[in-house]
Order: C-alpha cells, then structure tokens, then sequence
C-alpha cells in the first residue's frame, strides 16, 4: 500500500469514527486510532490557540484533509467534553475568541462532527 492509499485508509476510517460516534473530541480520535502514542505535533490556529496536541501527524492530516473536503466540521466544544474522553491539554482554555492574538498558547476545545449531520439539522 502506498502512502497516499494509506492516508486515504486513515480518513476513510476516521470519518466513519466520527459519523458513528458524532461530536468527537480528539482526545477520542487520538486514543481510538494512537493510543498512548505522543508526538512534537499540535494544530495550531491563528491567534495562538491549539485545537490538539502530541497525536500522529497522520492523523492531524487526516482530519485537516476531511475539514476541507467538507466530509467533517468542526464546533467549538467544552473541556467537559474532553475529561469525559479522559484527556487534556495542559494548557489554559479560551472561553472566548481573543481580539488580540493570545500571549502564551491556549486551548480551543473543538468536537468534530460529520457534515451531513451539520446540514441535517440547518434544513430541520
């Protein structure tokens, strides 16, 4: 298998995870599909504020490739969420998109959710 069949294996079984299992977190996503795996990754957004941390880059490109393709959206989440999956970034929480870009970094909780279901819900 190639690497690029591979990566298109990972998005395909990362967007039937989140179509089963719907408003995922990625403490989800990483244990279900890295386990106990910490990498030097994270994404990023502007302003200084990280969505999720430490899991295969592969996965981060997973995901990021079924964002823009529009197969998955993602909603800002709650930390509760995450605590419920049984893992945290140790950093502080953004409450409230900053005006100014964040001094230190900040998480920004983020459930991914399939796009169909997004759209089901707007026509309903």
């Amino acid at each position: 298998m190639s690497q690029q069949e591979g990566q298109e294996a990972l998005e395909a079984r990362v967007l039937a995870y989140v179509r089963e299992h719907d408003f995922v977190t990625f403490a989800a996503l990483h244990k279900h599909f890295a386990g106990d795996a910490r990498e030097e990754t994270q994404i990023l957004l502007p302003g200084n504020r990280v969505v999720w941390a430490g899991a295969p880059a592969s996965l981060f490109d997973a995901v990021v490739a079924l964002l823009e393709r529009g197969a998955l959206a993602s909603i800002p989440g709650h930390e509760s969420a995450y605590k419920r999956d049984g893992r945290v970034l140790d950093l502080p929480v953004e409450k409230v998109p900053p005006q100014e870009p964040h001094a230190e970094p900040h998480w920004f909780p983020v459930l991914l959710r399939p796009m169909e279901a997004v759209l089901e819900e707007q026509e309903g």
